[in-house]
């Protein structure tokens, strides 16, 4: 699995940031493959008919209008779209993967998550082609190297995201606060809204998660970045001080009440609904929330963004990814499918909706006013989402622990030596 180093990230999320917020309005669409390997034109149509079935998840709403545009270009190709929860879609895939029903294309995320189904030989090869199509210059070369296992193309780059703090301006000016600009400034805030009557942050624990990402902030917060890499690639012992603080945080954070009530079980779609009209102060999402805030009827002018008080903020890709065992025609059909509804033509056309795009010199329009502002905290460095720079196994632990300890089941000192334990039980089955 790559090892994801903070120099490195900084490099490539400062160039997502020169190409991705360009203004420039090229209108191309990307090169389609055909039987032979090679490009087909624009509106060629395929030489026989052809079935594409894609899953993607079901907050991703331009994916009809850009399926129907190409359909039309494309009248042998029938796509058959079936949308997915967060959690469901991660489930319908291991359902799928283990009785080798996977679609022909899927949405998934790198690390880990998206190593799985390369690892077990369930994706196509995409590496000739990515140089065929010269994707170099299509896509964010980030994105296309977090998509890469073992040197192969396991994926075509779709997003690459940001994650930080998002505020409510109505919260914070009612009690008269201003973004922290240190971790004990941030800790007197949340203590300050739970005294207005507002929850603090509004992180549902369901599935682990999200409750992840202010626990990964908290281990960057309390181990450094050094350190922090150093146990995201199991190099070093996840029974260290910084742990045990970083666990200690969540259960007191949990005992003040500063997450929603019965937050261990609440999903994260709950959780964000009282981010939304103000009864909650903060939360911590990527640079797509601004087109579910646009989505769900509110009006984007009234959050805002800073910076998780550390040196870094948490980054991540996600792809489609391809069935290695589809015949050629299928395999062209899903390729010249995935290649389009990445390309900048519908990114462009679909902006608002689209999320924060792979895809190279896109223009971004007013209503996502908060996506340059994140991308602009990663050019400091980033650190690859912990759910995708772990094993899986040892995701899960994680997930386990964050519960235990805010149930009181498990102390701090108890989730650190079990994170510990989960680490070294899978470098002994992995050889190390």
């Amino acid at each position: 699995m790559k090892k994801w180093m903070s120099v490195w990230l900084s490099i490539l999320i400062a160039t997502a940031i020169v190409a991705g917020c360009s203004s420039g309005n090229g209108g191309s669409s990307n090169g389609n493959v055909s039987s032979n390997g090679g490009q087909q034109g624009a509106g060629e149509a395929a030489a026989e008919n052809v079935t594409v079935s894609l899953w993607i998840l079901n907050d991703h709403a331009w994916i009809d209008g850009a399926v129907e545009d190409f359909k039309q270009e494309n009248p042998n190709i029938n796509v058959e779209v079936s949308k997915y929860g967060v959690d469901p879609l991660k489930e319908a895939l291991k359902v799928a993967a283990n009785s080798k029903t996977l679609p022909n294309m899927w949405f998934t995320w790198g690390g880990s998550l998206g190593s799985f189904y390369a690892e077990n030989g369930l994706t196509a090869d995409l590496t000739q082609i990515a140089a065929d199509h010269n994707w170099s210059e299509i896509y964010n070369q980030a994105a296309i190297d977090m998509s890469t296992y073992d040197g192969k193309v396991s994926g075509i780059p779709y997003h690459l995201n940001a994650v930080d703090m998002w505020y409510s301006k109505q919260v914070y000016e009612e009690l008269n606060l201003s973004a922290p600009a240190t971790f004990e400034e941030f800790e007197a805030q949340l203590q300050t809204i739970k005294d207005g009557g507002f929850i603090p942050l509004a992180l549902g624990g369901k599935n682990g998660w999200h409750i992840m990402r202010l626990t990964e902030q908290l281990l960057e917060h309390f181990a450094g970045p050094e350190l922090h890499d150093q146990l995201n690639s199991l190099s070093a012992s996840w029974n260290d001080p910084a742990v045990v603080q970083t666990f200690e945080k969540i259960k007191e954070y949990t005992d003040k009440e500063y997450f929603p009530k019965g937050h261990v079980a609440l999903d994260q779609a709950e959780a964000i609904n009282t981010f939304y009209p103000g009864q909650a102060a903060l939360t911590i999402e990527g640079t797509w929330l601004d087109r579910s805030i646009n989505t769900g009827g509110f009006s984007t002018d009234d959050y805002n963004v800073f910076k998780f008080p550390t040196e870094r903020v948490s980054v991540f890709a996600e792809m489609f990814q391809i069935n290695g065992a589809l015949d050629q025609a299928a395999m062209d059909a899903t390729v010249k499918l995935g290649e389009y509804i990445t390309s900048l033509e519908v990114v462009n056309k679909y902006i608002d909706t689209y999320g924060t795009p792979a895809t190279l010199n896109v223009t971004f329009t007013d209503n996502t006013p908060h996506v340059k502002p994140l991308l602009d905290m990663a050019t400091n460095g980033g650190f690859l989402i912990t759910d995708q720079a772990l094993p899986q196994e040892v995701v899960q632990k994680l997930f386990e622990a964050q519960d235990k300890v805010a149930l009181g089941e498990w102390t701090p000192q108890q989730a650190a030596e079990e994170m510990d334990k989960a680490v070294n039980d899978y470098k002994s089955k992995n050889n190390g």
